[in-house]
């Protein structure tokens, strides 16, 4: 055993038969062990095991198995269920350290007296190598994709390679750093070697076994962990603090993150969280990887941790050298969500808050405490009801055993909504109106108007207006309410619901197509109406006020039967066809030509009778109309009316009759749009 590796272990083993009170440094220099900071401890269950765990590697199925430097043996843990199913695993080497697990189950673990690797089967829990010989002082060990296992031999600066396959060694030496104290894998295949004594991190390509470049550290690298996002992480045991590699560029991404007192060890878990190990504090300080911040500065442990390893189930577990177990830190918790994300001022929002890892937990909003908080059994959902708050975003924080997990600004506070008015105030019973609502604080809002739900709610961007779209209703009076995640805000009786309207009845129920004739129109809930017929406005629209009649005065229309409507707020009635439009017939006139005789010998001196028809509306003469001229009683004969309006006929035959009637008349028996006419002509003689 190397004068230099010697001592650290040695102090170790005798921390494992005493009080711990104090953790060796390299060279032999020790530092005192100082208080862990004073904080609520989280819940950490411990574990007996064998004298002096050391090492710890847990298997996918949830067997932890926990290396006893002092009492060389193996105790296997169910992490399941916290308990040991196999207390002490006899192991062939002399002061065995660490272990690693191969991806064909087996277990390989790293004798630093008798420099050799010792396998055992997890399957069967047998030892299946005694002992592999490699360097001198292996002291850590861990397994590539390849399937090699890399030891770290502290003793010799160098790294042995076994094939996990054959269980031989394929590389002998590759020479690192002083003292290789721990080894770590990155999913690019290259192994980070933390070296003791060196200050530094040698890499090593696993394609090639050959060193890549070496990186520098804090003072003492103890312990190497890979990140899912690469990053490697190397806790330094003299300088108190982590250094972070990217392992992409093989550079020092954050040369220091404080932690606790001589940090020994390090694993991260799935989720991203790093939980160093700080032997001379006692205690554990987890780091969000993601962030590169201390998330938890303390969780205390046992005495003298010195590695730690994560379960599946997302447990951590803490090998404690100076008092001969294991800690079990609860997983840190994990969150996702929390629904609805908004509530009113005062509090009182029933929550659910989603994630992973919630046994225990309690929840604070905006810093301050919710109330009602549970969680379900499988530790994945909180109920929660909100404290209250000032308005906007609040973080929603999660405290757990295992760490605390913050949703930041998740849910927003809301101010109480207000309300201005309503506009239009009136609409049918049937719904459908289209209303303006003003206030403040709208935003989110939905709506009911009389007990019920308004549809098209839309708010505007600056929360002061919404558009929505009335509901059915009883006439009357109807609350106003405005529901958003601020609150409620109602406007009392604040609309209107108006019954539609019916009508009985129209009088007069005809007029002229000119219009202007004054009706009245009978049915209930007029109040407000307007009125078309025919699809023409009327004109000249008043209403009783009773609603119950309705005066105007008709349009002009096409001639025929037209429909009555009227419209209010309460809707639409209409009677159809229930004014019928007539044409009014123009006046006529005929003016006729005496008939001129001679007495002696007698004789008509103008053979013809003359009548001319004239349109008195227009002043036009009428065309090819039908006159008919009589004598008495006595029919004389007819004539059409040419295009001066004039109508001819002989008379000379006639004349007696003319004579002794004393003349004789021309009629117009009329159209449907010119009266009848007559007009009588005399005798006039010479």
């Amino acid at each position: 055993m190397s004068p230099n590796v010697q001592p650290r272990l040695l102090k170790r083993l005798q921390i494992a038969s005493s009080s711990g009170q104090e953790r060796p440094t390299a060279a032999g220099a020790e530092v005192s062990r100082v208080a862990a900071p004073a904080l609520a401890p989280l819940a950490a269950t411990t574990i007996p095991v064998g004298v002096g765990p050391y090492g710890v590697a847990i298997t996918p199925g949830g067997f932890a198995y926990v290396i006893n430097a002092a009492s060389n043996d193996a105790t296997v843990i169910d992490t399941a269920t916290d308990t040991v199913v196999i207390p002490s695993l006899a192991l062939p080497g002399s002061v065995p350290t660490w272990v690693a697990l191969a991806g064909n189950g087996n277990a390989y673990v790293t004798n630093f007296v008798s420099n050799n690797v010792t396998v055992i089967d997890t399957v069967t829990n047998t030892v299946v190598v005694p002992g592999i010989t490699v360097g001198t002082n292996p002291n850590s060990v861990a397994v590539a994709p390849n399937g090699n296992a890399y030891v770290g031999n502290q003793g010799s600066n160098d790294v042995s390679v076994i094939d996990t396959a054959t269980n031989t060694v394929v590389v002998p030496s590759i020479l690192v750093g002083t003292q290789p104290f721990a080894v770590a894998v990155a999913s690019n295949g290259n192994a980070y070697v933390a070296n003791l004594d060196s200050n530094d991190v040698t890499v090593i390509d696993t394609a090639t076994n050959t060193v890549i470049t070496s990186i520098p550290a804090g003072t003492e690298p103890s312990g190497v962990a890979i990140a899912p996002n690469g990053n490697a992480y190397v806790p330094n045991g003299l300088s108190n603090d982590v250094t972070v590699i990217d392992t992409a560029t093989n550079t020092v991404l954050i040369a220091s993150i404080p932690v606790g007192g001589a940090p020994a060890g390090v694993a991260v878990a799935p989720n991203g969280k790093a939980y160093v190990v700080n032997e001379a504090t006692g205690d554990v300080t987890v780091i969000d990887t993601v962030t590169n911040t201390v998330v938890v500065p303390s969780i205390p442990v046992d005495n003298s941790p010195v590695a730690d390893a994560v379960a599946p189930n997302g447990k951590i577990y803490v090998t404690n050298i100076g008092s001969n177990d294991v800690s079990v830190i609860p997983p840190y918790p994990d969150l996702t969500g929390i629904s609805p994300n908004q509530g009113p001022l005062g509090g009182g929002t029933v929550v659910t808050i989603t994630g992973t890892h919630l046994t225990g937990a309690s929840v604070t909003i905006g810093g301050n405490p919710a109330t009602e908080v549970s969680v379900n059994a499988a530790g994945t959902q909180i109920t929660a009801t909100t404290p209250a708050g000032v308005a906007g975003p609040a973080d929603v924080a999660v405290t757990t055993p295992g760490g605390v997990a913050t949703l930041a600004g998740a849910f927003t506070y809301v101010a109480a909504p207000t309300l201005a008015g309503i506009s239009p105030a009136q609409g049918s019973t049937d719904g459908g109106t289209v209303v303006t609502i003003s206030g403040t604080n709208l935003t989110g809002a939905s709506v009911t108007i009389g007990g019920n739900s308004a549809t098209g709610v839309s708010v505007n961007a600056a929360g002061t207006q919404i558009t929505a779209t009335t509901p059915a209703g009883s006439a009357g009076p109807a609350d106003v309410t405005v529901t958003t995640p601020g609150g409620v805000a109602t406007l009392v009786g604040a609309f209107t619901y108006v019954a539609a309207p019916t009508l009985t009845g129209i009088s007069p129920t005809q007029g002229p197509t000119a219009g202007g004739t004054v009706v009245t129109i009978t049915g209930t809930n007029l109040s407000g109406a307007s009125v078309t017929i025919g699809g023409n406005p009327a004109t000249g629209v008043s209403v009783n006020p009773a609603g119950t009649q309705i005066t105007a005065t008709t349009p002009a229309g096409a001639p025929g039967p037209a429909t009555v409507v009227v419209t209010t707020l309460g809707g639409s009635a209409r009677l159809v066809d229930g004014f019928t439009y007539v044409v009014v017939a123009h006046a006529s006139q005929l003016t006729v030509t005496p008939a001129l005789l001679e007495l002696f010998p007698p004789q008509v001196y103008y053979p013809f009778l003359y009548a001319t028809l004239t349109d008195l509306v227009t002043g036009l003469p009428v065309p090819g109309q039908t006159i008919t001229f009589t004598a008495g009683s006595n029919f004389l004969g007819t004539a059409i009316t040419n295009a001066q309006g004039v109508a001819q006929l002989s008379e000379a035959v006639s004349f007696p009759l003319i004579l002794f009637n004393g003349g004789y008349t021309a009629a117009f028996a009329g159209t449907p749009t010119l009266q009848p006419s007559t007009a009588h002509g005399g005798i006039i003689a010479p």
